[in-house]
């Protein structure tokens, strides 16, 4: 820690903002910001529920299974999904194949040059657990779902002014950590004295100027008590470096970091800060901002490869249900519920929309309308009618 605090009259001297520039090490809080906000958005998608729709109702077959359990054999769906969209938002593009009954995630593939005719796709490895694995074997359009965003623009400048707030957040830890760090001075006049010092054995011997330093530095770095002798005309003084840099200073540095990563998202930034305001208004805005277009791409490429244009034309579909994200408090939310009942909704679909299981009976399935409601349904075919 001492090292470049001691020096003689023999040697460079060396400027303080050389020792600064020397020591300093990147602080790389923009890493920390994106990686922070890639994930927010992740974990809001995995955490989502994966709906398979058939013309008779909601189904719960294989491909549900794939999309909200065990994509493939190595994975679980949450992994899966939050590797995907991490990939998607960092590197603006995702590839997904299907093979032999799953689905795995394309760490590197090659494309066919064609325009008017659907791609094939060559190349391919892909990952899985952790592990990689090349494919002697090329994918038709049909069997890749290929995710892909249009932020590579407004990533790179991000990326551009993240890295000048890394620099300037490195440099005033750098200065903050001098000042608070203990730093000496040895001065050692012109006329070399003599250093005494004793060997192992106990016998005296003459000390090296290097040794003497080591001495000293031994010395402060220890919590013993000891005495040192000291050399006729040598000088030890302790230097005093201030900062103008507090750690307020610092920290509101790292929160413009957050903010400007928290813009390029689309979060609000009391969801991304974690500050307590509105939850359910800041909740909203940033499903509606920042989840809702990542998850209008995955349906679109889901709905075009899993499900078909005849199928989905004839009412089919696959997409993510987003109401399972946020938390709901069935004692809170009980009046709110009570009027989705009264309306027509059945106990099945309500107890879905705070994310229970729906009990598939008779009795639940059971669709009641209030009196007031049938009043204004009534008053509405006779209007019709007349």
């Amino acid at each position: 820690m001492f090292d470049w605090l001691f020096k003689n009259g023999d040697e460079p001297e060396q400027s303080l903002l050389e020792m600064i520039t020397v020591d300093v090490q990147k602080l790389t809080l923009s890493k920390m910001a994106i990686e922070k906000a890639v994930g927010m958005i992740a974990k809001a998608i995995a955490k989502s529920e994966f709906i398979v729709q058939r013309k008779d109702g909601r189904a719960k077959d294989h491909i549900y299974w794939m999309l909200n359990v065990r994509p493939n054999p190595n994975e679980t769906a949450t992994d899966f999904w939050m590797e995907i969209v991490r990939k998607l938002l960092i590197e603006s593009e995702a590839v997904i194949c299907r093979l032999n009954g799953g689905l795995y995630l394309v760490d590197s593939f090659s494309t066919s040059n064609v325009v008017m005719l659907p791609q094939v796709y060559s190349d391919i490895t892909i990952t899985s657990g952790g592990k990689i694995m090349s494919l002697d074997r090329t994918f038709s359009a049909d069997d890749v779902l290929h995710l892909k965003v249009r932020n590579k623009k407004i990533f790179g400048y991000l990326k551009k002014v993240l890295s000048l707030y890394d620099d300037t957040v490195s440099a005033m830890c750098a200065s903050k950590k001098m000042s608070s760090t203990p730093k000496f001075a040895l001065d050692i006049p012109g006329q070399m004295p003599t250093f005494r010092g004793k060997n192992p054995d106990g016998t005296e011997k003459t000390l090296t100027i290097d040794e003497y330093r080591g001495k000293i530095k031994t010395l402060l770095e220890s919590d013993d008590i000891e005495i040192l002798t000291n050399a006729a005309g040598v000088k030890l003084e302790q230097l005093k470096i201030e900062s103008q840099n507090t750690s307020e200073d610092i920290v509101k540095l790292a929160n413009e970091v957050f903010t400007e990563c928290a813009f390029a998202f689309d979060i609000p930034k009391a969801v991304f800060l974690g500050e307590v305001t509105e939850k359910a208004d800041s909740t909203n805005e940033f499903i509606t901002f920042a989840v809702k277009w990542v998850v209008e791409v995955i349906n679109d490429s889901m709905n075009a490869k899993l499900v078909g244009e005849e199928a989905y034309l004839k009412g089919e579909s696959i997409w993510i249900d987003m109401s399972r994200y946020k938390h709901v408090d069935i004692i809170e939310s009980a009046s709110n519920l009570d009027k989705l009942r009264s309306i027509g909704f059945n106990f099945d679909e309500v107890r879905e929309a705070v994310g229970w299981e729906a009990l598939n009976t008779e009795f639940s399935q059971e669709r009641v309308i209030t009196k007031n409601y049938t009043d204004d349904l009534t008053k509405e075919g006779k209007e019709e009618g007349s």
